[in-house]
């Protein structure tokens, strides 16, 4: 694989070449830097794996910018960045931007071949995640109260119950997460916080202890009760918590909190599909159009990317068309307000399967479930469905 280092001394650039090169790496490029240099000068007709940035603090906020749009145009290469600073505020505008990781300047040789390796591999693991993990689905509202919660809860409920597929749900809302209480009467003794703590004791049986059963292929693992609960928990932790679930489960179901902080981002890497669930309000397109640039900025390719418009008025004044275009991605379903049910089910702490099976909500995520399991055959809409609401 190919490397490019940029850096502003020649003593820096020294020392990343000789760790890049022992690590197998083809240098492809070093350049060092002046003050008349811009960073987008520089990046310029990159051909590159990975791409090595050292940031001072005086241009960092363009750099960060600069590589933002290189990120968008070179999704394949992994951007590492070395800033003077590591604090959150500089970690969320790198990773928001598309950097994988930022180190600080003049980084251990131990802490730069730790990250090239991780790099690699996850390379070479990512051709043949399908084969040997289960598939990771995330669920992000475009704004508060767009119903994603219930769907995403209720997605892998009938993933469980319909297609026989071991899944797991995580409650990845760390401040306000509530799913446990819209399948079941409310969370375990344990969460998700509790289980990163005993990371270094991480196997499958603490695992297991450590999820709500909800049903014989479902189970849950918690947010907090408590939101601080949630600053003890890092990215690194995160990533080794999902790798174990997705080795145990057949599905993963992710609930998001929409702001993207280094978690968030971490988890959507992680997750072969977002499901970005938004209604066809003018405040929910907007958001949807802002968080769809985040995406690509990330690297994430398009496909990855869904788009569910919960709610749905057909006589709304923003239809389908104004949303696809607005937000430049083709909607992938719609699902119709049914109120009386919904309400009935998130009431009671029950599926909505178990309230109104033949529910136009039940038929679309059955359909939205199809997509990842062929081997059932995919029910054929009759008129009535159509009619009441059931698109994709």
């Amino acid at each position: 694989m190919k490397a490019v280092l940029i850096a502003w001394t020649a003593t820096q650039l020294e020392s990343l070449r000789l760790v890049v090169e022992a690590e197998g790496y083809q240098e492809a490029l070093v350049i060092q830097r002046s003050p008349n240099d811009t960073l987008n000068l520089l990046l310029s007709n990159l051909n590159t794996d990975i791409l090595i940035v050292e940031c001072l603090t005086a241009t960092q906020a363009q750099d960060i910018a600069t590589l933002e749009l290189f990120n968008a145009s070179n999704p394949n290469v992994v951007v590492l960045m070395l800033s003077q600073t590591r604090d959150a505020e500089t970690l969320l505008a790198a990773m928001q931007a598309g950097v994988r990781e930022v180190l600080l300047t003049q980084p251990s040789a131990s802490d730069l071949t730790s990250s090239l390796r991780r790099f690699a591999t996850r390379k070479k693991a990512s051709p043949i995640k399908a084969e040997t993990h289960g598939k990771t689905i995330a669920f992000m509202s475009c704004k508060g109260g767009s119903g994603a919660t219930f769907l995403a809860t209720n997605f892998a409920d009938i993933l469980a119950k319909d297609f026989g597929k071991k899944t797991a749900f995580l409650d990845l809302d760390l401040q306000c997460g509530d799913a446990a209480y819209y399948v079941s009467p409310g969370p375990n003794q344990s969460d998700i916080t509790e289980l990163t703590r005993q990371i270094d004791r991480l196997d499958s049986k603490l695992l297991t202890a450590s999820m709500l059963h909800i049903g014989p292929n479902f189970d849950l693992l918690s947010a907090p009760e408590e939101p601080e609960a949630s600053y003890t928990m890092s990215a690194a932790q995160l990533e080794r918590l999902l790798d174990l679930v997705e080795v145990n489960y057949d599905m993963v179901v992710l609930d998001m909190d929409r702001v993207l902080d280094p978690l968030t981002i971490k988890a959507l890497d992680m997750s072969d599909v977002i499901y970005l669930v938004m209604e066809n309000l003018l405040p929910f397109v907007r958001d949807a159009k802002r968080l769809v640039g985040k995406f690509r900025a990330l690297g994430y390719e398009d496909n990855k990317i869904r788009i569910v418009v919960n709610r749905y008025e057909k006589n709304g004044t923003i239809d389908i068309a104004q949303i696809e275009k607005a937000v430049g991605l083709k909607v992938s379903h719609t699902i119709r307000s049914s109120f009386a049910d919904v309400a009935q089910a998130i009431n009671t702490g029950v599926p909505i399967t178990e309230v109104n099976p033949n529910n136009a909500i039940v038929q679309v995520l059955r359909d939205m479930a199809h997509g990842f399991d062929g081997t059932h055959p995919k029910r054929v809409l009759s008129w009535i469905d159509r009619f009441m609401g059931t698109q994709s």
